[in-house]
């Protein structure tokens, strides 16, 4: 069966039709739409799986961004040559960064409790299958 899906996924990437497929691989018409179904599962499954995990990975690039500007700052409004307003200026802005990242911390812990407590559910083959919340906010 996993040669059929990937023969199956291979072929619909190069875009062949349907019908093109079943005639080249020899597949009735009800289990091709069978394999297609079980693929679209594994291709859903593995999809959730690395939008959850680029999430995260992406909001810990922006933390370490925001980490560094606020560092620049820091270093602006402790410069001796750095004029008073200025020095006011960047103060606010770092206080600013400050909290999106106080907030984007706490986004973080929310999201991850979220992923580590998906319900679970078993399928036709005994299979858990996690549910996925597509309008989760993180």
């Amino acid at each position: 069966m996993d040669y059929e899906l990937t023969e199956i996924y291979k072929r619909l990437c190069d875009g062949e039709t349907d019908f093109q497929i079943m005639t080249t691989l020899c597949l009735q018409e009800r289990n091709y739409y069978k394999y297609k179904k079980r693929l679209e599962a594994r291709l859903m499954e593995y999809q959730i799986k690395k939008t959850d995990d680029t999430i995260y990975l992406e909001s810990q690039f922006f933390k370490n961004r925001m980490l560094t500007l606020y560092k620049a700052l820091e270093n602006q409004v402790t410069s001796d040559k750095t004029p008073g307003t200025d020095k006011a200026k960047c103060a606010e802005v770092a206080s600013e960064i400050a909290l999106d990242l106080l907030r984007l911390e706490s986004e973080n812990i929310k999201a991850i409790r979220e992923i580590i407590s998906k319900r679970t559910y078993k399928n036709k083959n005994n299979e858990d299958i996690k549910e996925y919340d597509p309008n989760r906010k993180f």
